[in-house]
């Protein structure tokens, strides 16, 4: 007989008889780890899972079942010592009731099965149980896609089924859920599996995030405030047991199947961005893999860091809750009716503030550890839009933002949008938010691959209105100094920006239309605009400023400071842009030509438009990369090649020259030379 058919004799047989074939269990356990045919394999865990998710729904599988089940048969209290030794506690042989041995082996087999399922997704043995150690010899890995796909529906199963009907197994979901995470043997299907099936629903969710704050901990190394101070108590939630379990698994793993730090940040990374960002506030709209939600059969646990308010609050709701069922209970007495009352269970999942809080805590876990960079600036992408709007404490992410800044570039702009969210919305105090935007406009910027989302970045910074005059200036500046070093492409972007900001702030066209500083005269010299930012507040400092040196003063200096960080002091006020003649005479005929925006007056803002970044900074293909805009080298190339021209150059003169320079020339400049 192939395997595949001794699988499935065996399958029927103990499905079809229960506990007179119960030993067809053990049979299986030894086929999966000796089988070669996927089939069969599938076959035997498809077969195992139901006879033990049967028995889990049966309360088999826990002490407190089989504690009940001794009571009643030997007609003895639950609580009892007898009742109590059935457990098997401290290591104690099993009793002579043949039920307690029944379930003693039930358990130690089930311990089996989840290790052998355990070892065919991750390839890492395991040497714990649930219920007792096995014996079994090891599985023989690599295994594949479907086989792993299999093996983790199943211990999905037994994660909803292991406690009891309505009851989720934090624990083993940790194992399973830790032990993928750290495992390079897992197949990308296993994490598609959960990313579609799994990561949506509440208990899930709640248990997923518990994991990954506990794994990124370990890594980072630290523990946590809040998990010391429940370990101090002795109390065993179940975040506290998710993150002992989670540590635990990470323990036994083996060092060459073990993945690498980038690619575990890289898993906890993909895993975080599948989560859902947030939940219904009605509990009774949420989706759960226990189910225990849809038929109300759990209710919110307090949440440990709420408010004295909140908790003041939540008392008196219980309180009436509580007048309201008394209420109900004496009015169906009165009818003669005795319902079963419905107990409900309280747990830490069906708190909507608590899923908030994990949420948050374990993305700043995750950012805790050294990122790759690939997965940096995706993360610093997606906070914006996916977790400051859905962290309690948005806030503690500015540390992580402001460092973030330091690596410059692109990654700084990122980290700088972010925390323009948080001044903008959340309430963050960061004065030094347009002096470090100031410092990342440098000329590498204009040759970045990512230019274009830098810039885009930048014009919505630059956007507002309220910015204080002597800060744009700096800004008009700093472009017009970079333009004139800048490709054609740059220094065309550098001139859009210098026409829209001098467009949203009339008052600085002056720079445009001052011919050159006037002469400095008195130690009272430095320019400082006042709290409104306007060009007619703009006075003299007093004695507080140093008095510049006589070679950095008088007509035809510029009076701004390119090497200073602040743009408070870079004096660009005092200064014009002279910088713009200078464009007007560029190489690249379409510079000079693109420098006419600058001749409009821009005070009038109606008839006046502001130049659109986008047809300079080109569009977004499908495949990620950036289509060129109007000032890239192909359009110029394009543009050149389009264009008629009225006169076809030559390689010869079309009349022969007499002399060297010409006679106006020579009569000017060259009097007295014999040309």
């Amino acid at each position: 007989m192939s395997e595949l058919g001794a699988v499935n004799s065996l399958v029927s047989e103990l499905l079809a008889s229960g506990r007179t074939k119960a030993n067809n269990a053990a049979k299986l356990l030894v086929l999966m780890s000796t089988c070669k045919q996927e089939a069969a394999l599938k076959a035997a865990i498809q077969g195992l899972k139901q006879f033990f998710v049967a028995a889990g729904q049966d309360e088999l599988l826990t002490h407190k079942g089989t504690a009940e089940r001794l009571a009643k048969r030997q007609k003895i209290a639950p609580g009892s010592s007898t009742a109590q030794a059935a457990d098997g506690a401290d290591g104690a042989g099993p009793l002579d009731d043949p039920e307690a041995q029944y379930l003693e082996w039930l358990s130690r087999q089930y311990g089996c099965f989840i290790n052998q399922l355990m070892f065919i997704i991750t390839g890492v043995r395991q040497t714990t149980a649930v219920g007792g150690t096995g014996t079994l010899p090891p599985p023989s890995p690599p295994r594949s896609a479907g086989v792993q796909v299999v093996a983790a529906a199943a211990l999905m199963e037994c994660v909803r089924s292991e406690l009891g009907p309505g009851m989720f197994s934090g624990s083993l979901y940790d194992r399973l859920l830790s032990g993928v995470l750290q495992s390079s043997g897992v197949r990308p299907e296993v994490f598609a599996l959960f990313f579609t099936k799994y990561l949506q629903l509440a208990d899930v969710r709640f248990f997923t995030l518990a994991t990954i704050k506990a794994v990124a901990s370990r890594f980072s190394g630290s523990t946590g405030p809040q998990a010391a101070a429940a370990a101090a108590d002795g109390k065993e939630d179940e975040v506290a047991g998710a993150n002992r379990t989670a540590t635990a698994a990470v323990a036994d793993a083996a060092a060459d199947e073990a993945v690498s730090l980038p690619d575990l940040v890289r898993n906890m990374y993909d895993v975080l961005c599948h989560v859902t960002e947030t939940l219904p506030i009605d509990t009774r709209e949420w989706s759960t893999w226990c189910g225990a939600a849809e038929v109300n059969l759990v209710t919110a646990a307090p949440d440990k860091n709420e408010s004295a308010r909140h908790r003041r609050k939540r008392r008196e709701q219980e309180e009436r809750e509580k007048q309201q069922q008394l209420l109900l209970l004496q009015k169906q007495q009165s009818q003669d009716t005795q319902p079963e009352p419905q107990q409900q269970r309280k747990v830490e999942w069906a708190n909507t503030l608590t899923q908030r809080r994990l949420y948050g805590d374990a993305w700043l876990a995750l950012l805790a550890l050294p990122l790759p960079v690939d997965v940096l600036r995706k993360a610093l992408v997606r906070l914006p839009s996916a977790v400051i709007p859905y962290m309690i404490s948005s806030q503690l992410l500015a540390d992580f933002l402001t460092h973030c800044i330091n690596r410059g570039g692109l990654t700084g702009m990122l980290a700088l949008n972010g925390l323009f969210l948080l001044v903008t919305r959340h309430g963050l105090e960061y004065p030094e938010f347009f002096s470090r935007l100031y410092q990342l406009l440098v000329p590498e910027a204009f040759v970045a691959r990512t230019r274009a989302q830098f810039f885009r970045l930048a014009d919505v910074f630059l956007s507002s209105s309220l910015i204080p005059a002597y800060t744009v200036a700096a800004f008009v500046k700093r472009f017009a100094r970079l333009a004139l070093g800048a490709s054609p492409a740059g220094a065309m972007i550098a001139i859009a920006f210098i026409h829209n900001l001098l467009r949203r702030h009339p008052a600085l066209n002056v720079m445009l239309r001052r011919p050159h500083p006037g002469p400095r005269s008195g130690p009272n010299t430095s320019t400082e605009p006042s709290s409104n930012g306007s060009a007619a507040s703009i006075t003299r400092l007093s004695a507080e400023s140093a008095q510049p040196s006589p070679s950095l003063s008088g007509p035809g200096v510029d009076p701004y400071d390119e090497a200073e960080a602040d743009p408070a002091k870079s004096r660009a006020v005092e200064s014009f842009l002279w910088e713009v003649e200078a464009l007007r005479n560029h190489y690249c005929p379409q510079v000079s030509t693109f420098c006419a925006v600058l001749d409009k007056d821009l005070t009038d803002r109606t008839k006046t438009a502001e130049v659109n970044l986008e047809d300079l900074l080109g569009v977004a293909k499908g495949n990620g990369q950036q289509q060129g805009g109007a000032g890239s080298y192909n359009a110029l190339i394009q543009g050149e090649l389009a264009r008629k021209l009225r006169k076809a150059p030559v390689a010869f003169y079309p009349q022969p020259p007499t002399t060297l320079f010409p006679t106006s020339l020579a009569a000017d400049d060259l009097a007295g030379w014999s040309l």
